[in-house]
């Protein structure tokens, strides 16, 4: 506390005053990272980025970070973990860079969509209840009117009860000819699902990601475990162990190199598109994801 009655303690990087009115996003950032005596690899291994990007990220060369989307995203991220506000931080970036962001319009079907499942999930409660109680009070009376020596025993065989433990509505006709056998029912089938069968298995599939340039990278295992999420630098090589399927999305296919269980794999990507998304099963064998698992929709 000085003499003013003004305290003497640093004022946070993220606050507005004339101080800090003309710094850069990079710089703010950098500046609240060492008021809080934390290391750059400190902030990579946190936010799952290359030492490297974060250097990038607080010298302001968002070029190296790819697309202005993954520059946004790092960001956002940066100032949530120094506590900073994320909306100063793009505001300063934008301001910098000149590059705004254009919201995607919302179809109207997608924007009433909360609206629609909220009614459902009311009314599918609602009338099951409903239903539930009309049908438990005319069996209680049906039993009743039916059994008037015990109201409390029904009046139908216990034969007559399906093994489901539900009355039928009509008894099955008997069979024309005694000697012709009754149809039998199909088998349950005790298929395990793939991704089932493959953790019960114990298999694993072992990936090598080879980085001629930058490239956006998400990789996930059939337990949802996340592998690798980040930004891909130029001359990085990760080894990743994961069990199949693993879902692998690749922002610029044609800057990475994939090696399943020490094996090279072509990549399969769309024609025109330089993104990818495939999925390497336990065999490891490489295919690429539909549209609908991908979460992609089809143009018409």
């Amino acid at each position: 506390m000085n003499a003013a009655g003004h305290s003497n303690e640093p004022e946070p990087a993220g606050s507005s005053g004339p101080a800090h009115d003309s710094l850069t996003p990079g710089e703010l950032l950098r500046k609240e990272r060492e008021r809080r005596s934390i290391t750059q690899l400190h902030i990579a291994e946190e936010l799952h980025l290359d030492a490297r990007a974060v250097a990038a990220i607080e010298d302001n060369r968002f070029e190296q970070l790819g697309p202005a989307v993954y520059a946004r995203g790092h960001l956002r991220q940066y100032a949530a973990l120094l506590g900073l506000s994320p909306q100063l931080i793009i505001e300063r970036y934008e301001a910098l860079t000149g590059v705004q962001e254009i919201p995607a319009p919302i179809p109207a079907s997608v924007a009433s969509a909360p609206i629609d499942m909220e009614r459902r999930s009311l009314a599918g409660p609602l009338w099951s209840g409903v239903g539930l109680i009309a049908l438990t009070l005319g069996w209680w009376l049906w039993s009743t009117v039916s059994s008037p020596g015990d109201p409390m025993q029904s009046a139908v065989p216990d034969e007559a009860v399906t093994e489901a433990g539900s009355l039928p509505s009509t008894l099955p006709p008997e069979p024309a000819d005694a000697s012709e056998p009754a149809p039998q029912a199909p088998p349950v089938s005790n298929a395990v699902p793939a991704a089932a069968a493959s953790e019960t298995a114990g298999i694993q599939v072992r990936l090598q990601i080879q980085f001629n340039d930058a490239s956006w990278t998400e990789i996930y295992d059939a337990t949802g475990k996340r592998l690798m999420f980040g930004l891909g630098e130029s001359g990085k090589v990760s080894t990743l162990t994961g069990v199949p399927p693993i879902r692998v999305t690749l922002g610029k296919a044609s800057a990475v190199t994939v090696q399943v269980n020490d094996k090279p794999v072509v990549v399969p990507r769309r024609a025109g598109r330089d993104a990818a998304k495939f999925v390497v099963t336990a065999n490891g064998a490489v295919e690429m994801m539909s549209a609908q698992a991908s979460g992609e929709v089809p143009v018409e």
